[in-house]
């Protein structure tokens, strides 16, 4: 599943790699998957020729769509472990309630579709090497033990930010953010 290489930025390709993808997402946002390459031809205002060429697969609409709805989930770096794992998670949490990936989140739950679960996880993949980087920052900060490893930290973390909507369909209150940041920065801080 590879996006292929536009030859210019800013162009009409640029303009039609973004209409494809907002197109995928508002389909996700309304609960449509298995969605067909017509309604994204048509959303996206785009010839059925264009995506099949530039996006042959569902998989290709798809990994299009995931790179410009990951964007909003930037890894902070405030200088401090309890900085970044804060903001960190306040964004996770917008972002798991956010229609678009409440909907991913129930196609990958209900096992009905393992092509796009393989999907998202291989898009996902790099993304959680950047988070896995806040802890590495904290470590070598010193602000942080080792006795933890980074995926089950970030899994701690973000789990029941995406599983809070999942179950009560809304965002969890800052409160309960707060409260799992707290509980992850006692499991992490150092021994001494």
């Amino acid at each position: 599943m590879t996006v292929p290489t536009r030859q210019r930025s800013g162009g009409r390709s640029e303009q039609v790699r973004l209409a494809v993808g907002r197109a995928v997402l508002e389909l996700l946002s309304e609960e449509r998957f298995p969605f067909t390459t017509v309604e994204v031809a048509e959303r996206a205002e785009v010839n059925r020729r264009t995506l099949y060429r530039w996006w042959p697969t569902h998989d290709d609409l798809l990994a299009e769509a995931l790179t410009q709805h990951a964007r909003t989930v930037v890894v902070p770096d405030t200088g401090s472990w309890a900085g970044d794992l804060r903001a960190f998670a306040h964004r996770v949490a917008a972002f798991a309630a956010d229609p678009v990936d409440l909907t991913m989140t129930r196609i990958m739950v209900s096992g009905r579709h393992p092509g796009f679960n393989d999907a998202v996880a291989a898009h996902f993949a790099p993304i959680m090497q950047d988070w896995h980087q806040m802890l590495e920052r904290a470590v070598a900060r010193g602000e942080a033990g080792t006795t933890h490893d980074a995926t089950t930290v970030m899994t701690t973390l973000v789990s029941p930010l995406f599983l809070a909507p999942l179950t009560s369909g809304r965002a969890p209150g800052p409160g309960y953010v707060d409260r799992l940041v707290d509980l992850v920065l006692d499991a992490t801080r150092p021994t001494r």
